[in-house]
């Protein structure tokens, strides 16, 4: 069987868990979502899991079990090789006059985890990877940036739109997470690729990304 990852023509020798097992509490790794991947496409998401489960923790909690997930995942990698992810976490950083921090996102780092995450969902939901025809971008609805009110408002419409259960003729499959408290997905999209696709990400119960997979053929 080939790599999951959209455009890979290699062999899969590894399993790659969708989400990473570092997002999950010990005890509870039977509850993992796997496909199989080359070993670049495994080891080259690796470097960014941990930095990625930080920012989404951090805007979780104490929602849910980010709090705990924060405390026994990501603390113990703080001070590891000179305290590289402290520093890549914190660099940017500004406190506010409430006294909260605003912290600077590697929005690089994210597209590259979603986008494997989002392929990882689609192979897992319909056995095959994401045709190449297919573009992928992503929306991350708990992250205030410097945005126009015009994009604000789209991705308040995003939100909206793709929220609840997909009609029936917008089920494009069920990758059938086991468990939702810590991270839950719904696809939009006409089977057979037929469309375009949207997937919705949930972490903790409040931490939501949309994926948006646009296919250029119908464009």
């Amino acid at each position: 069987m080939n790599c999951y990852f959209q455009g890979c023509n290699k062999k899969g020798e590894t399993k790659e868990h969708i989400p990473p097992r570092s997002f999950f509490p010990d005890g509870e790794k039977e509850q993992l979502l796997t496909v199989k991947s080359c070993i670049e496409h495994n080891n080259e998401k690796a470097k960014d899991d941990i930095y990625v489960l930080a920012q989404i923790c951090m805007n979780a909690s104490p929602s849910n079990r980010a709090r705990e997930v924060f405390m026994n995942k990501v603390k113990p990698q703080l001070s590891f090789n000179n305290e590289a992810l402290r520093k890549k976490l914190a660099y940017g950083a500004v406190q506010l006059g409430s006294g909260v921090v605003k912290y600077q996102v590697d929005i690089q780092r994210f597209d590259g985890f979603f986008t494997a995450l989002s392929c990882g969902i689609i192979f897992k939901s319909c056995g095959v990877p994401l045709p190449e025809n297919y573009k992928i971008s992503h929306i991350y609805h708990n992250f205030h940036g410097d945005t126009s009110p015009q994009m604000a408002e789209f991705t308040a419409h995003i939100n909206d739109f793709y929220s609840g259960k997909p009609m029936d003729f917008m089920e494009f499959g069920e990758p059938d997470t086991k468990n939702k408290r810590i991270y839950s997905v719904t696809i939009f999209g006409i089977p057979g690729f037929k469309s375009s696709i949207t997937i919705v990400h949930e972490f903790f119960g409040t931490f939501k990304v949309t994926s948006m997979l646009a296919n250029r053929a119908s464009i």
